[in-house]
């Protein structure tokens, strides 16, 4: 099988679905490759995302797909791009055979490159945490604990601090383990000291999940596709959005808000780039 779109999005979480909805609502020919991986999968609720706030992640993309059933222009397809090419136009390699798209939106998320302690993928998105906004004050209670150095271990303790008056800061390589103890985390160092706290955050470390980028030649830095205001790549007819575009500022939260609204820029400007020149304007000719 192979297939044809205007549009291409990799990636199916919440910025490859609300461009999906940005474009079906312009009438734009789209398919979104959705390969079910999300990176919130390990989370149990999802928090500051507003309507939703104290939802399962699973629903809102639930609800997403739904709701594009109601433009014919959009299709979902359960599955993963394996890598793609560039000659007239943009391919994609497909289990279900080549797609070819005039143009892509990179949307395919990250995975976490978590720090190398027993216990902490084990609680990854439970009681272990990457962002205070998102989880923070749920566990206001405290101690909330932060496992991490330098500018980042500075950034999330100030954070905390507006949560509460403990925030224990540990280096990473003092810490032997972290475990369940109840409803609550156990802390161990490697000299035997323990400490049980409400929550721990730790630096997400992401990385791109998909080749898809570099099999096309976008600039790919280590904290993650280099994309402008507008999600437009080095490359022409290329964007990016969501966790797997680098923040234009750093400060900016990676979250489902900011993922969405990412992904909803990205559409309007391939909407627009793909839209007729008005009459009478000089790009007629």
């Amino acid at each position: 099988m192979a297939g044809f779109a205007k549009v291409v999005i990799v990636g199916g979480g919440p910025a490859g679905l609300q461009a999906a909805l940005t474009l079906g609502r312009m009438h734009v020919d789209t398919v979104v490759f959705d390969d079910e991986r999300p990176r919130n999968s390990t989370s149990a609720r999802m928090h500051n995302v507003l309507g939703w706030d104290g939802t399962e992640p699973a629903r809102l993309r639930a609800a997403a797909r739904n709701e594009l059933q109601r433009y014919p222009w959009v299709r979902v397809i359960d599955g993963t791009v394996r890598g793609a090419r560039r000659e007239t136009d943009i391919e994609l390699d497909t289990a279900d055979g080549p797609w070819h798209a005039e143009n892509l939106l990179i949307a395919a998320g990250v995975e976490d490159a978590l720090l190398p302690i027993p216990g902490v993928a084990e609680l990854w998105g439970d009681l272990v945490l990457p962002c205070p906004y998102c989880h923070g004050h749920e566990h206001a209670e405290g101690p909330i604990a932060v496992i991490s150095s330098g500018a980042h271990a500075a950034h999330v303790e100030g954070l905390l601090r507006g949560l509460t008056d403990e925030v224990p800061h540990f280096e990473p390589e003092e810490v032997a383990s972290v475990a369940r103890a109840g409803d609550r985390a156990l802390i161990t160092r490697h000299d035997g000291r323990t400490a049980e706290v409400a929550a721990v955050f730790i630096p997400p470390n992401p990385r791109p999940r998909s080749s898809v980028a570099t099999d096309l030649g976008v600039r790919v830095e280590a904290d993650g596709i280099v994309v402008d205001a507008l999600g437009r790549t080095n490359q022409p007819g290329i964007w990016a959005a969501g966790d797997v575009a680098r923040r234009l500022d750093p400060h900016v939260p990676a979250a489902v808000v900011t993922a969405m609204a990412a992904g909803l820029t990205a559409a309007a400007d391939i909407a627009a780039a793909g839209a007729p020149p008005p009459r009478g304007s000089a790009r007629e000719g």
